[in-house]
């Protein structure tokens, strides 16, 4: 037991030694330990400071090595900048010694000017003084000139001086009359022999292949019963005429008033011929087979306008044309069934456009515009029944409205003077429609119905009061009327000339349409 608790004290004195040895040391080690790290730290610090003031060191030396390479070069750059300046100062200063020399010789200069300038000054006020003198005694002379004058004339100096320059202004005006008149004559002749030469031209490359066709507006027929039963209201007539547009369809009668057949008068061209075809169709079956006539019109009529397309693409081939529009095309070989003094108008637009082509190459202008203008100047005619206005406006309207070039417009206005237009190509489409209405066979002599149409349309203008002067123009298409101012009131004028055209309508029979111009003329004259 003694010895159990000997070897418990023991184990216990050698824990608590233990503990003491290990606070020694730990003691030991709390105070060795930070004495060591001083040590290091301090062994650090010399070590960092001895590197950084070597670097110091270094970075002087570097530093010093570049300032003074620095301090060398600018040095060397100042001196050179010196001896640089110090040249320009040199040149400067020479410079300035020339310019210094210069402007000595030029003030001398100035002031030797001055000194004629003032000179001259002198003089010149002395010549001015002189010379206003000298005036003043020229116009003392004039006016005594002028005086002694006026009493040797007995007339005032103004007096003949305007007599003097109106004499002048008349010899003057006498000769340019003189030369003026000359070079009309020269010019006339001139201008004749040239349209003779391109007339005998035209006549000698123009010879038509075509012999014009004679159109008949009249369906003859000899059976009586046939015309008894076309006579009847609501029948095949009524029926044509509810389908055409503007086409009169009546019984044509001779001299005695006998029906012998049925006439068709006016209209488009293609409904009047597409009517004829249908009638002539049906007059070929007996009346009671006639039945409904629109199937046959609308065929006939389908066919005359694909017909009249073909006829006007067929004419620009001819006159070697391009870009015309459908609608004119088709208008165009429309004028195929329209007439004008029996003379086929297609026919006479076909020769328009070739002799104007002919024309105006003869006299160096464009053959194409010229023969654009001829071929298409006439067709308004297609559609003159239902537009009021001359066919060469509705023509020039038309084209215009598809596309056709201004001046091509203007010159087809301008063939029946409905356009005042001096142009070249304004007189070669009214010399090639001239020629083409005026070539022998061309058109059917109807002198005797002209002559009565224009003493028809004379009586009906005179019958009105007032009226003391008639000119019929333009082949009866115009009416020039000059009425008394003493008898018709100028408040009146357009009343007058819109009873004159209605009654010309109601009593007058004419193609196309009738242009009424009515003028009041009031003159004064005094003799002295």
């Amino acid at each position: 037991m003694s010895s159990l608790n000997l070897t418990i004290y023991q184990i216990l004195m050698l824990g608590i030694g233990s503990i003491l040895l290990g606070y020694l040391i730990f003691l030991l080690l709390l105070f060795l330990l930070p004495r060591r790290l001083k040590t290091e730290n301090k062994q650090q610090k010399e070590a960092a400071l001895k590197k950084a003031m070597g670097q110091k060191e270094k970075i002087i030396k570097e530093s010093s090595a570049r300032s003074e390479y620095k301090l060398r070069l600018d040095h060397d750059r100042l001196e050179s900048d010196i001896t640089n300046t110090k040249s320009d100062l040199l040149a400067q200063e020479e410079e300035a010694l020339q310019l210094e020399e210069t402007i000595k010789q030029t003030q001398t200069r100035i002031d030797r000017q001055d000194k004629d300038l003032q000179q001259k000054t002198q003089k010149l006020s002395s010549a001015q003084t002189k010379h206003a003198g000298a005036q003043s005694q020229l116009e003392n002379k004039k006016i005594q000139l002028t005086e002694k004058l006026e009493a040797i004339s007995e007339e005032k100096a103004h007096a003949l001086k305007e007599k003097l320059v109106k004499d002048l202004v008349e010899s003057r005006k006498l000769e340019s009359q003189k030369t003026l008149k000359s070079l009309q004559e020269n010019l006339n002749t001139h201008i004749g022999k040239m349209a003779q030469r391109v007339h005998s031209t035209v006549a000698a490359r123009y010879s038509p292949e075509f012999i014009w066709p004679k159109s008949s507006s009249v369906i003859e027929v000899n059976d009586p019963k046939t015309i008894e039963a076309l006579s009847k209201e609501g029948d095949l007539l009524d029926e044509l005429r509810e389908l055409t547009e503007h086409v009169q369809i009546d019984i044509a009668t001779d001299k005695n008033e006998n029906p012998i057949g049925v006439k068709l008068v006016g209209g488009y061209g293609i409904f009047k011929e597409s009517a004829k075809m249908t009638l002539e169709e049906c007059l070929r079956k007996s009346s009671s087979n006639w039945g409904k006539v629109n199937s046959a019109y609308y065929r006939h009529r389908k066919n005359l306008e694909q017909e009249a397309y073909k006829l006007g693409q067929k004419a620009m081939i001819q006159l070697q044309l391009k870009g015309v529009h459908d609608e004119i095309l088709t208008m165009i070989g429309a004028l195929n069934w329209r007439t004008s003094y029996r003379q086929n108008q297609f026919l006479h637009s076909l020769e328009v456009a070739t002799l104007a082509g002919i024309i105006a190459q003869e006299l160096k202008l464009d053959p194409d515009i010229a023969k654009r203008c001829g071929i298409m100047h006439d067709i308004g005619k297609g559609i003159d029944y239902r537009i009021e206005g001359s066919h060469a406006v509705i023509s020039s309207d038309y084209a215009d409205r598809f596309g056709e070039n201004r001046l091509i417009c203007d010159t087809v206005m301008s063939h029946h003077n409905d356009l005042l237009l001096e142009t070249p190509m304004s007189y070669v489409l009214k010399s090639a429609d001239t020629l083409s209405g005026a070539r022998p066979g061309a058109r059917v002599n109807l002198e005797e119905g002209y002559q009565i149409r224009l003493s028809a349309i004379d009586q009906a203008v005179r019958s009105f009061p007032g009226i003391m002067k008639v000119a019929i123009m333009s082949g009866g298409r115009e009416v020039h009327i000059e009425v008394d101012h003493k008898k018709v009131n100028e408040k009146e004028i357009e009343k007058l000339a819109g009873a004159i055209a209605k009654k010309i309508e109601d009593t007058v029979a004419y193609p196309g349409q009738i242009k009424v111009l009515l003028s009041r003329r009031f003159e004064a004259s005094a003799v002295a």
